[in-house]
Protein backbone atom coordinates (compact mmCIF):
# COMPACT_ATOMS: atom_id res chain seq x y z
CA UNK A 1 0.00 0.00 0.00
CA UNK A 2 1.02 3.55 -0.39
CA UNK A 3 2.31 5.39 2.61
CA UNK A 4 -0.19 7.61 4.44
CA UNK A 5 0.86 11.16 5.11
CA UNK A 6 -0.70 13.37 7.80
CA UNK A 7 -0.61 17.18 7.66
CA UNK A 8 -1.60 19.56 10.47
CA UNK A 9 -2.90 22.64 8.83
CA UNK A 10 -5.45 25.23 9.77
CA UNK A 11 -6.54 26.41 6.42
CA UNK A 12 -5.52 26.09 2.82
CA UNK A 13 -5.92 24.09 -0.33
CA UNK A 14 -4.73 20.52 -0.14
CA UNK A 15 -3.31 18.57 -3.12
CA UNK A 16 -3.25 14.78 -2.85
CA UNK A 17 -1.21 12.62 -5.29
CA UNK A 18 -1.44 8.86 -5.25
CA UNK A 19 2.03 7.45 -5.06
CA UNK A 20 3.51 10.91 -5.13
CA UNK A 21 2.22 13.93 -3.21
CA UNK A 22 2.87 17.55 -3.25
CA UNK A 23 1.95 20.12 -0.52
CA UNK A 24 2.49 23.68 -1.59
CA UNK A 25 5.75 22.62 -3.18
CA UNK A 26 7.26 22.35 0.27
CA UNK A 27 7.54 18.57 0.46
CA UNK A 28 8.91 15.89 -1.83
CA UNK A 29 6.99 12.88 -3.25
CA UNK A 30 7.32 9.61 -5.14
CA UNK A 31 5.32 8.01 -8.10
CA UNK A 32 4.25 4.75 -9.63
CA UNK A 33 2.20 3.87 -12.61
CA UNK A 34 -1.14 3.76 -10.88
CA UNK A 35 -3.68 6.52 -11.50
CA UNK A 36 -2.74 9.55 -9.55
CA UNK A 37 -5.10 11.37 -7.19
CA UNK A 38 -3.86 14.86 -6.46
CA UNK A 39 -5.18 17.58 -4.12
CA UNK A 40 -3.96 21.02 -5.09
CA UNK A 41 -3.30 23.79 -2.52
CA UNK A 42 -4.11 27.41 -3.37
CA UNK A 43 -4.06 30.64 -1.40
CA UNK A 44 -7.11 30.83 0.90
CA UNK A 45 -9.16 33.98 0.93
CA UNK A 46 -11.69 32.89 3.57
CA UNK A 47 -10.93 34.31 7.02
CA UNK A 48 -12.33 31.24 8.74
CA UNK A 49 -10.11 28.50 10.08
CA UNK A 50 -12.32 25.48 9.64
CA UNK A 51 -13.02 25.88 5.92
CA UNK A 52 -10.91 24.18 3.24
CA UNK A 53 -10.88 23.97 -0.54
CA UNK A 54 -10.02 20.47 -1.72
CA UNK A 55 -8.86 20.34 -5.37
CA UNK A 56 -8.37 17.00 -7.18
CA UNK A 57 -8.11 18.42 -10.70
CA UNK A 58 -4.41 17.60 -10.82
CA UNK A 59 -5.19 13.86 -10.51
CA UNK A 60 -4.44 11.89 -13.71
CA UNK A 61 -3.89 8.49 -15.21
CA UNK A 62 -0.92 7.51 -17.29
CA UNK A 63 -3.06 7.19 -20.36
CA UNK A 64 -5.17 10.23 -19.56
CA UNK A 65 -8.23 8.22 -18.96
CA UNK A 66 -11.41 9.84 -17.73
CA UNK A 67 -11.25 10.07 -13.95
CA UNK A 68 -14.07 10.23 -11.39
CA UNK A 69 -13.58 11.55 -7.88
CA UNK A 70 -14.96 10.59 -4.52
CA UNK A 71 -14.25 12.54 -1.34
CA UNK A 72 -14.74 11.41 2.24
CA UNK A 73 -14.00 14.22 4.64
CA UNK A 74 -14.06 12.12 7.76
CA UNK A 75 -16.94 14.03 9.35
CA UNK A 76 -19.68 12.06 7.60
CA UNK A 77 -19.79 14.33 4.63
CA UNK A 78 -18.78 13.30 1.05
CA UNK A 79 -18.50 14.88 -2.35
CA UNK A 80 -17.93 13.85 -5.99
CA UNK A 81 -16.73 17.22 -7.19
CA UNK A 82 -13.19 17.66 -8.45
CA UNK A 83 -12.90 20.92 -6.49
CA UNK A 84 -14.92 21.16 -3.36
CA UNK A 85 -15.17 23.62 -0.46
CA UNK A 86 -15.81 22.00 2.84
CA UNK A 87 -16.32 23.46 6.29
CA UNK A 88 -15.84 21.41 9.38
CA UNK A 89 -18.44 22.26 11.93
CA UNK A 90 -16.31 21.15 14.82
CA UNK A 91 -12.69 21.60 15.59
CA UNK A 92 -10.55 18.48 15.49
CA UNK A 93 -8.38 16.16 13.39
CA UNK A 94 -10.06 14.66 10.34
CA UNK A 95 -8.86 12.00 7.78
CA UNK A 96 -9.72 13.18 4.29
CA UNK A 97 -9.80 10.41 1.68
CA UNK A 98 -9.74 11.01 -2.08
CA UNK A 99 -10.61 8.07 -4.34
CA UNK A 100 -10.02 8.38 -8.09
CA UNK A 101 -11.14 5.91 -10.71
CA UNK A 102 -10.47 5.88 -14.40
CA UNK A 103 -12.62 4.23 -17.04
CA UNK A 104 -10.11 1.50 -18.04
CA UNK A 105 -11.99 -1.21 -16.24
CA UNK A 106 -8.72 -2.74 -15.11
CA UNK A 107 -7.78 -3.85 -11.64
CA UNK A 108 -5.51 -0.86 -11.38
CA UNK A 109 -8.17 1.58 -12.46
CA UNK A 110 -8.84 2.83 -8.90
CA UNK A 111 -6.58 4.43 -6.34
CA UNK A 112 -7.10 6.35 -3.11
CA UNK A 113 -5.09 8.40 -0.75
CA UNK A 114 -5.69 9.97 2.66
CA UNK A 115 -4.57 13.08 4.43
CA UNK A 116 -5.16 14.18 7.99
CA UNK A 117 -6.19 17.77 8.51
CA UNK A 118 -6.75 19.66 11.70
CA UNK A 119 -9.70 22.04 11.73
CA UNK A 120 -9.53 24.88 14.20
CA UNK A 121 -12.29 27.24 15.37
CA UNK A 122 -11.49 30.76 16.56
CA UNK A 123 -12.18 31.47 20.24
CA UNK A 124 -15.68 32.65 21.11
CA UNK A 125 -15.59 36.31 22.08
CA UNK A 126 -18.43 37.60 24.25
CA UNK A 127 -18.81 39.90 27.22
CA UNK A 128 -21.40 41.22 29.59
CA UNK A 129 -22.08 44.95 29.62
CA UNK A 130 -25.10 47.15 30.32
CA UNK A 131 -26.85 48.70 27.37
CA UNK A 132 -27.12 52.06 29.11
CA UNK A 133 -25.25 53.89 31.82
CA UNK A 134 -24.67 57.36 33.17
CA UNK A 135 -21.77 59.72 32.68
CA UNK A 136 -18.99 59.13 35.22
CA UNK A 137 -20.77 56.04 36.53
CA UNK A 138 -18.52 52.99 36.74
CA UNK A 139 -19.76 49.95 34.88
CA UNK A 140 -18.36 46.40 34.91
CA UNK A 141 -17.30 44.85 31.63
CA UNK A 142 -16.92 41.07 32.02
CA UNK A 143 -15.47 38.75 29.36
CA UNK A 144 -16.45 35.63 31.30
CA UNK A 145 -18.76 34.40 28.49
CA UNK A 146 -15.72 34.16 26.15
CA UNK A 147 -14.19 30.67 25.68
CA UNK A 148 -11.98 28.57 23.42
CA UNK A 149 -12.43 24.86 22.69
CA UNK A 150 -8.74 24.04 22.94
CA UNK A 151 -7.26 26.70 25.18
CA UNK A 152 -7.94 28.27 28.53
CA UNK A 153 -5.08 30.69 28.21
CA UNK A 154 -6.88 33.54 26.55
CA UNK A 155 -5.69 37.09 26.15
CA UNK A 156 -8.19 39.96 26.33
CA UNK A 157 -7.96 43.29 24.61
CA UNK A 158 -10.56 46.00 25.17
CA UNK A 159 -11.32 49.01 23.02
CA UNK A 160 -13.86 51.26 24.74
CA UNK A 161 -14.73 53.34 21.71
CA UNK A 162 -13.68 56.62 23.32
CA UNK A 163 -10.02 56.40 22.36
CA UNK A 164 -9.00 54.46 25.44
CA UNK A 165 -7.97 50.80 25.54
CA UNK A 166 -7.09 48.14 28.07
CA UNK A 167 -5.21 44.88 27.75
CA UNK A 168 -5.05 41.57 29.63
CA UNK A 169 -7.89 42.10 32.09
CA UNK A 170 -10.85 39.79 31.86
CA UNK A 171 -12.99 42.06 34.02
CA UNK A 172 -12.64 45.77 34.01
CA UNK A 173 -14.46 48.82 35.35
CA UNK A 174 -15.03 51.73 33.07
CA UNK A 175 -16.58 55.19 33.44
CA UNK A 176 -17.27 57.47 30.50
CA UNK A 177 -16.68 61.18 31.12
CA UNK A 178 -19.00 62.26 28.32
CA UNK A 179 -22.36 61.15 27.08
CA UNK A 180 -22.86 59.46 23.74
CA UNK A 181 -23.04 56.05 22.06
CA UNK A 182 -19.79 54.08 22.22
CA UNK A 183 -18.81 50.85 20.45
CA UNK A 184 -17.03 48.55 22.87
CA UNK A 185 -14.84 45.94 21.21
CA UNK A 186 -13.42 42.87 22.96
CA UNK A 187 -10.74 40.86 21.14
CA UNK A 188 -10.00 37.40 22.56
CA UNK A 189 -6.79 35.61 21.46
CA UNK A 190 -5.92 31.97 22.21
CA UNK A 191 -2.23 32.69 21.59
CA UNK A 192 -1.93 29.99 18.90
CA UNK A 193 -0.44 32.42 16.44
CA UNK A 194 -2.74 31.33 13.66
CA UNK A 195 -4.92 33.48 11.51
CA UNK A 196 -7.94 32.35 13.50
CA UNK A 197 -6.42 32.64 16.90
CA UNK A 198 -8.53 35.66 17.78
CA UNK A 199 -12.14 36.73 17.71
CA UNK A 200 -13.85 40.02 18.36
CA UNK A 201 -17.18 40.87 19.97
CA UNK A 202 -18.76 44.29 19.91
CA UNK A 203 -21.55 46.04 21.75
CA UNK A 204 -22.95 49.52 21.63
CA UNK A 205 -23.36 51.21 25.00
CA UNK A 206 -25.37 54.39 25.38
CA UNK A 207 -23.89 56.74 27.96
CA UNK A 208 -26.46 59.18 29.20
CA UNK A 209 -25.43 62.65 30.24
CA UNK A 210 -27.92 64.37 32.55
CA UNK A 211 -29.81 67.19 30.93
CA UNK A 212 -28.75 70.65 31.99
CA UNK A 213 -31.72 72.57 33.37
CA UNK A 214 -31.75 76.29 32.73
CA UNK A 215 -34.63 78.08 34.45
CA UNK A 216 -33.69 81.45 33.01
CA UNK A 217 -32.77 84.77 34.53
CA UNK A 218 -34.16 86.11 37.79
CA UNK A 219 -37.65 87.49 37.33
CA UNK A 220 -38.45 90.81 38.98
CA UNK A 221 -41.62 92.86 39.07
CA UNK A 222 -40.63 96.21 40.55
CA UNK A 223 -42.82 98.65 42.43
CA UNK A 224 -45.87 96.40 42.50
CA UNK A 225 -48.80 97.54 44.57
CA UNK A 226 -51.26 95.32 46.39
CA UNK A 227 -53.99 94.08 44.08
CA UNK A 228 -51.98 94.46 40.87
CA UNK A 229 -51.50 91.59 38.39
CA UNK A 230 -48.66 89.32 39.50
CA UNK A 231 -48.33 87.14 36.38
CA UNK A 232 -44.79 86.11 35.37
CA UNK A 233 -43.41 84.08 32.45
CA UNK A 234 -40.72 81.45 33.00
CA UNK A 235 -38.68 80.06 30.10
CA UNK A 236 -36.62 76.85 30.18
CA UNK A 237 -35.79 76.82 26.46
CA UNK A 238 -32.07 77.15 27.19
CA UNK A 239 -32.06 73.78 28.91
CA UNK A 240 -29.97 71.29 26.91
CA UNK A 241 -29.42 67.55 26.66
CA UNK A 242 -26.08 66.34 25.34
CA UNK A 243 -27.72 63.17 24.03
CA UNK A 244 -30.40 65.16 22.18
CA UNK A 245 -33.12 63.34 24.09
CA UNK A 246 -36.57 64.85 24.14
CA UNK A 247 -37.04 66.68 27.44
CA UNK A 248 -40.02 67.19 29.71
CA UNK A 249 -40.22 70.18 32.04
CA UNK A 250 -41.75 70.35 35.52
CA UNK A 251 -42.02 73.61 37.49
CA UNK A 252 -42.56 74.22 41.20
CA UNK A 253 -43.46 77.89 41.55
CA UNK A 254 -42.64 78.08 45.26
CA UNK A 255 -46.17 79.00 46.33
CA UNK A 256 -47.58 75.48 46.40
CA UNK A 257 -48.53 75.52 42.73
CA UNK A 258 -46.91 73.48 39.95
CA UNK A 259 -46.80 73.54 36.16
CA UNK A 260 -45.25 71.86 33.13
CA UNK A 261 -43.88 72.91 29.77
CA UNK A 262 -40.81 74.57 28.35
CA UNK A 263 -42.40 78.01 28.77
CA UNK A 264 -45.04 78.69 31.40
CA UNK A 265 -46.92 81.62 32.86
CA UNK A 266 -48.01 81.76 36.47
CA UNK A 267 -50.06 84.26 38.43
CA UNK A 268 -48.97 84.73 42.03
CA UNK A 269 -51.56 85.65 44.59
CA UNK A 270 -49.28 87.67 46.86
CA UNK A 271 -46.27 89.93 46.68
CA UNK A 272 -43.03 88.37 47.91
CA UNK A 273 -39.91 86.45 46.91
CA UNK A 274 -40.32 82.91 45.56
CA UNK A 275 -37.71 80.21 44.84
CA UNK A 276 -38.88 78.47 41.68
CA UNK A 277 -37.60 74.96 40.97
CA UNK A 278 -37.25 73.54 37.45
CA UNK A 279 -36.77 69.80 36.88
CA UNK A 280 -36.02 68.66 33.32
CA UNK A 281 -36.08 64.96 32.47
CA UNK A 282 -34.83 63.03 29.44
CA UNK A 283 -37.15 60.17 30.47
CA UNK A 284 -34.40 57.57 30.60
CA UNK A 285 -34.76 54.87 33.29
CA UNK A 286 -31.47 55.86 34.85
CA UNK A 287 -30.46 57.79 37.88
CA UNK A 288 -29.00 60.51 35.70
CA UNK A 289 -32.08 61.35 33.71
CA UNK A 290 -32.92 64.66 35.37
CA UNK A 291 -31.44 68.10 35.81
CA UNK A 292 -32.46 70.73 38.33
CA UNK A 293 -32.19 74.50 38.35
CA UNK A 294 -33.61 77.27 40.50
CA UNK A 295 -34.63 80.81 39.72
CA UNK A 296 -35.85 83.52 42.05
CA UNK A 297 -39.02 85.43 41.33
CA UNK A 298 -39.03 88.76 43.13
CA UNK A 299 -42.31 90.59 43.30
CA UNK A 300 -41.11 93.78 44.93
CA UNK A 301 -43.57 95.98 46.71
CA UNK A 302 -43.57 99.64 45.98
CA UNK A 303 -43.23 101.50 49.27
CA UNK A 304 -46.63 102.32 50.67
CA UNK A 305 -46.97 105.11 53.22
CA UNK A 306 -49.52 104.60 55.98
CA UNK A 307 -49.88 107.63 58.22
CA UNK A 308 -52.60 105.99 60.28
CA UNK A 309 -56.06 107.17 61.25
CA UNK A 310 -57.09 110.76 61.89
CA UNK A 311 -56.67 111.79 65.49
CA UNK A 312 -57.43 114.51 68.01
CA UNK A 313 -55.16 115.93 70.65
CA UNK A 314 -54.91 118.77 73.10
CA UNK A 315 -52.70 121.80 72.90
CA UNK A 316 -49.21 120.99 74.24
CA UNK A 317 -49.97 117.29 74.48
CA UNK A 318 -47.25 114.91 73.26
CA UNK A 319 -48.71 113.52 70.04
CA UNK A 320 -47.38 110.18 68.75
CA UNK A 321 -47.40 109.91 64.95
CA UNK A 322 -46.84 106.27 63.95
CA UNK A 323 -46.12 105.31 60.35
CA UNK A 324 -44.71 101.85 61.08
CA UNK A 325 -47.61 100.23 59.26
CA UNK A 326 -46.07 101.53 56.05
CA UNK A 327 -44.53 98.66 54.08
CA UNK A 328 -42.06 97.73 51.41
CA UNK A 329 -40.61 94.45 50.13
CA UNK A 330 -37.74 94.37 52.61
CA UNK A 331 -38.17 95.00 56.30
CA UNK A 332 -35.95 97.61 57.85
CA UNK A 333 -35.20 99.39 54.60
CA UNK A 334 -37.94 102.03 54.78
CA UNK A 335 -37.07 105.66 55.49
CA UNK A 336 -39.74 108.10 56.61
CA UNK A 337 -40.20 111.80 57.31
CA UNK A 338 -43.17 113.53 58.95
CA UNK A 339 -44.37 117.04 58.10
CA UNK A 340 -46.55 118.20 60.99
CA UNK A 341 -48.46 120.93 59.19
CA UNK A 342 -47.35 123.67 61.57
CA UNK A 343 -44.10 124.40 59.74
CA UNK A 344 -42.08 121.75 61.52
CA UNK A 345 -40.92 118.26 60.45
CA UNK A 346 -39.02 115.29 61.80
CA UNK A 347 -37.30 112.18 60.38
CA UNK A 348 -38.43 108.69 61.25
CA UNK A 349 -41.43 106.46 60.85
CA UNK A 350 -42.56 106.98 64.45
CA UNK A 351 -42.14 110.43 66.00
CA UNK A 352 -43.63 112.68 68.70
CA UNK A 353 -44.68 116.31 68.42
CA UNK A 354 -46.38 119.02 70.49
CA UNK A 355 -48.81 121.43 68.85
CA UNK A 356 -48.74 124.82 70.56
CA UNK A 357 -52.00 126.14 69.15
CA UNK A 358 -55.42 124.72 68.63
CA UNK A 359 -56.46 124.02 65.07
CA UNK A 360 -56.70 121.39 62.35
CA UNK A 361 -53.38 120.18 60.92
CA UNK A 362 -52.50 117.84 58.04
CA UNK A 363 -49.65 115.64 59.26
CA UNK A 364 -47.98 114.22 56.13
CA UNK A 365 -45.74 111.14 55.93
CA UNK A 366 -43.28 110.50 53.08
CA UNK A 367 -41.61 107.05 52.86
CA UNK A 368 -39.10 105.57 50.45
CA UNK A 369 -37.13 102.33 50.17
CA UNK A 370 -33.47 103.14 50.56
CA UNK A 371 -32.49 99.87 48.78
CA UNK A 372 -34.81 100.29 45.83
CA UNK A 373 -34.38 103.67 44.25
CA UNK A 374 -36.41 102.57 41.24
CA UNK A 375 -39.64 103.09 43.14
CA UNK A 376 -40.77 106.68 43.85
CA UNK A 377 -41.55 107.80 47.41
CA UNK A 378 -45.03 107.20 48.76
CA UNK A 379 -47.07 109.80 50.62
CA UNK A 380 -49.95 109.67 53.06
CA UNK A 381 -51.47 112.11 55.54
CA UNK A 382 -53.65 112.11 58.60
CA UNK A 383 -55.69 114.95 60.08
CA UNK A 384 -54.69 116.02 63.56
CA UNK A 385 -57.32 118.11 65.29
CA UNK A 386 -55.71 120.00 68.15
CA UNK A 387 -58.21 121.13 70.74
CA UNK A 388 -58.00 123.67 73.54
CA UNK A 389 -60.15 123.26 76.62
CA UNK A 390 -63.15 125.58 77.01
CA UNK A 391 -63.40 127.91 80.02
CA UNK A 392 -66.52 128.19 82.17
CA UNK A 393 -67.71 130.03 85.32
CA UNK A 394 -70.98 129.95 87.30
CA UNK A 395 -72.84 133.06 88.37
CA UNK A 396 -75.59 132.88 90.99
CA UNK A 397 -76.53 134.18 94.48
CA UNK A 398 -74.44 132.74 97.22
CA UNK A 399 -77.32 132.61 99.69
CA UNK A 400 -80.93 131.92 98.97
CA UNK A 401 -83.94 130.74 100.83
CA UNK A 402 -85.46 127.32 100.65
CA UNK A 403 -88.28 127.31 98.17
CA UNK A 404 -86.95 130.30 96.31
CA UNK A 405 -86.31 130.05 92.53
CA UNK A 406 -82.55 130.38 92.14
CA UNK A 407 -81.11 131.88 88.96
CA UNK A 408 -78.01 129.95 87.70
CA UNK A 409 -75.88 131.13 84.78
CA UNK A 410 -72.78 129.46 83.17
CA UNK A 411 -70.47 131.78 81.30
CA UNK A 412 -68.28 129.70 78.86
CA UNK A 413 -65.61 130.53 76.27
CA UNK A 414 -64.20 128.16 73.57
CA UNK A 415 -61.33 129.35 71.39
CA UNK A 416 -62.36 127.18 68.46
CA UNK A 417 -65.94 128.39 68.63
CA UNK A 418 -67.22 124.86 69.15
CA UNK A 419 -70.82 124.36 70.10
CA UNK A 420 -70.91 123.58 73.81
CA UNK A 421 -73.05 121.25 75.80
CA UNK A 422 -73.85 122.06 79.46
CA UNK A 423 -74.29 119.41 82.11
CA UNK A 424 -75.56 120.77 85.49
CA UNK A 425 -75.43 119.07 88.83
CA UNK A 426 -77.31 120.99 91.56
CA UNK A 427 -75.86 119.04 94.42
CA UNK A 428 -79.25 117.91 95.73
CA UNK A 429 -79.42 114.80 93.50
CA UNK A 430 -80.96 116.55 90.55
CA UNK A 431 -79.27 117.36 87.22
CA UNK A 432 -80.07 119.19 84.02
CA UNK A 433 -78.83 119.73 80.43
CA UNK A 434 -81.02 122.74 79.76
CA UNK A 435 -78.29 125.08 78.63
CA UNK A 436 -76.15 127.80 80.13
CA UNK A 437 -78.94 129.59 82.04
CA UNK A 438 -81.65 128.05 84.17
CA UNK A 439 -83.44 128.23 87.52
CA UNK A 440 -83.60 125.74 90.31
CA UNK A 441 -85.53 125.55 93.56
CA UNK A 442 -84.06 123.95 96.64
CA UNK A 443 -86.67 122.42 98.89
CA UNK A 444 -84.48 122.27 101.97
CA UNK A 445 -81.86 124.39 103.45
CA UNK A 446 -78.24 123.42 103.36
CA UNK A 447 -74.95 123.98 101.60
CA UNK A 448 -75.11 122.70 98.02
CA UNK A 449 -72.23 122.15 95.57
CA UNK A 450 -73.46 123.32 92.19
CA UNK A 451 -71.30 122.25 89.20
CA UNK A 452 -71.54 122.62 85.47
CA UNK A 453 -69.49 120.68 82.86
CA UNK A 454 -69.18 122.16 79.40
CA UNK A 455 -68.16 119.87 76.50
CA UNK A 456 -66.98 121.10 73.10
CA UNK A 457 -67.62 117.68 71.49
CA UNK A 458 -64.03 117.20 70.25
CA UNK A 459 -63.66 113.97 72.17
CA UNK A 460 -60.29 114.86 73.62
CA UNK A 461 -59.04 114.89 77.15
CA UNK A 462 -59.34 118.65 77.02
CA UNK A 463 -62.81 118.80 75.56
CA UNK A 464 -64.51 119.56 78.85
CA UNK A 465 -64.25 122.19 81.54
CA UNK A 466 -65.93 122.23 84.93
CA UNK A 467 -67.01 125.11 87.15
CA UNK A 468 -68.24 124.76 90.73
CA UNK A 469 -70.01 127.04 93.19
CA UNK A 470 -71.54 126.51 96.60
CA UNK A 471 -75.06 127.81 97.19
CA UNK A 472 -76.21 128.22 100.78
CA UNK A 473 -79.93 127.59 101.01
CA UNK A 474 -81.37 129.00 104.22
CA UNK A 475 -84.43 127.89 106.21
CA UNK A 476 -86.03 130.68 108.31
CA UNK A 477 -85.58 130.37 112.08
CA UNK A 478 -88.62 129.90 114.34
CA UNK A 479 -89.05 132.59 117.04
CA UNK A 480 -90.85 131.67 120.27
CA UNK A 481 -91.19 134.47 122.83
CA UNK A 482 -93.24 132.47 125.23
CA UNK A 483 -96.74 133.01 126.73
CA UNK A 484 -98.39 136.28 127.65
CA UNK A 485 -97.01 137.91 130.76
CA UNK A 486 -98.61 139.64 133.68
CA UNK A 487 -96.40 141.61 135.97
CA UNK A 488 -96.39 144.50 138.30
CA UNK A 489 -95.07 147.93 137.88
CA UNK A 490 -91.64 148.22 139.31
CA UNK A 491 -91.20 144.52 139.58
CA UNK A 492 -88.51 142.81 137.42
CA UNK A 493 -90.06 140.45 134.85
CA UNK A 494 -88.25 137.56 133.05
CA UNK A 495 -88.33 137.05 129.28
CA UNK A 496 -87.17 133.68 127.76
CA UNK A 497 -86.76 132.74 124.05
CA UNK A 498 -85.30 129.29 124.62
CA UNK A 499 -88.10 127.64 122.70
CA UNK A 500 -86.98 129.43 119.54
CA UNK A 501 -85.17 127.20 117.00
CA UNK A 502 -83.38 127.18 113.65
CA UNK A 503 -83.91 124.17 111.26
CA UNK A 504 -80.49 124.68 109.75
CA UNK A 505 -78.86 124.66 113.15
CA UNK A 506 -77.66 128.19 112.72
CA UNK A 507 -76.74 130.16 115.80
CA UNK A 508 -79.48 132.65 116.45
CA UNK A 509 -79.32 136.21 117.62
CA UNK A 510 -82.18 137.42 119.85
CA UNK A 511 -83.58 140.91 120.06
CA UNK A 512 -86.35 141.96 122.49
CA UNK A 513 -88.61 144.98 122.15
CA UNK A 514 -90.58 145.37 125.39
CA UNK A 515 -93.11 147.74 123.90
CA UNK A 516 -92.31 150.58 126.29
CA UNK A 517 -89.52 151.97 124.18
CA UNK A 518 -86.83 149.84 125.68
CA UNK A 519 -85.02 146.89 124.09
CA UNK A 520 -82.74 144.09 125.08
CA UNK A 521 -80.73 141.29 123.45
CA UNK A 522 -80.18 137.68 124.38
CA UNK A 523 -82.08 134.52 124.61
CA UNK A 524 -83.14 135.61 128.08
CA UNK A 525 -83.87 139.12 129.26
CA UNK A 526 -85.14 140.98 132.34
CA UNK A 527 -87.19 144.14 132.32
CA UNK A 528 -88.99 146.42 134.82
CA UNK A 529 -92.01 148.26 133.63
CA UNK A 530 -92.43 151.58 135.31
CA UNK A 531 -95.92 152.21 134.20
CA UNK A 532 -98.88 149.97 134.32
CA UNK A 533 -100.59 149.04 131.14
CA UNK A 534 -100.68 146.56 128.30
CA UNK A 535 -97.42 146.39 126.40
CA UNK A 536 -96.77 144.47 123.05
CA UNK A 537 -93.54 142.53 123.54
CA UNK A 538 -91.76 141.53 120.24
CA UNK A 539 -88.99 138.92 119.95
CA UNK A 540 -86.85 138.93 116.79
CA UNK A 541 -84.47 136.01 116.10
CA UNK A 542 -81.87 136.07 113.31
CA UNK A 543 -79.85 133.11 111.97
CA UNK A 544 -77.09 135.23 110.46
CA UNK A 545 -77.47 133.78 106.90
CA UNK A 546 -77.97 137.17 105.42
CA UNK A 547 -80.96 136.16 103.40
CA UNK A 548 -84.45 137.49 103.25
CA UNK A 549 -85.50 134.57 105.36
CA UNK A 550 -82.87 134.92 108.00
CA UNK A 551 -85.17 136.49 110.68
CA UNK A 552 -88.30 135.48 112.47
CA UNK A 553 -90.46 137.29 115.08
CA UNK A 554 -92.81 136.33 117.83
CA UNK A 555 -94.64 138.46 120.39
CA UNK A 556 -97.05 138.55 123.23
CA UNK A 557 -98.77 141.14 125.48
CA UNK A 558 -97.38 142.02 128.81
CA UNK A 559 -100.04 143.17 131.29
CA UNK A 560 -98.37 145.49 133.79
CA UNK A 561 -100.40 146.13 136.90
CA UNK A 562 -99.95 148.92 139.28
CA UNK A 563 -99.78 147.78 142.86
CA UNK A 564 -102.56 148.95 145.08
CA UNK A 565 -102.05 151.93 147.31
CA UNK A 566 -102.62 151.34 150.91
CA UNK A 567 -103.94 154.46 152.60
CA UNK A 568 -104.67 154.54 156.16
CA UNK A 569 -106.95 157.21 157.23
CA UNK A 570 -107.54 157.77 160.82
CA UNK A 571 -110.70 159.07 161.39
Amino acid sequence: MLAKETFWIRTGIISILLGAFVFSGARWGYANSLPQGKISQEPLTSPQCNSFTFDATASRTPKDKHVSFSWDFGDGKTSREAVVEHTFEKAGDYTVTLSVKDDSGLACAQASHTKRVRASLPPHAAFDAPEKTCVREEILLDAAPSFDDHSTDLAYSWDFGDGSKEYKKKKISKAYPKGGSYKISLTVDDNSGSVCSSATAQKIIHVNEPPVAEAGEEVMLQCVHEGEDLTVTLDASKSVDANNDALTYQWDFGDGEKGSGVQVTHAYAQIGNYDVKLVVSDNTPLGCGTGVDFVTVRLNKAPKADAGEDMTACVNDEVVLDGTQSYTDRKGTLDGRWFFGDGQSSEGLKVTHRYRKAGTYQAGLVVENRLNAMCPPSRDARTVTVNSAPEVAIRSLDRVCAGDSVQLSASAIDDEGDSLEYYWNFGDGSMSKDGPQLTHTYAQGGRYRVSVVVDDGAGTACSTATAMKYVNVNTPPVADAGANLSCCVGVEADFNAESSADPDGDTLAYSWDFGDGTKAAGIKAKHIYLQPGAFDVLLTVEDGAGTSCSTSTAGFTAMVHDKPEAVIKIK
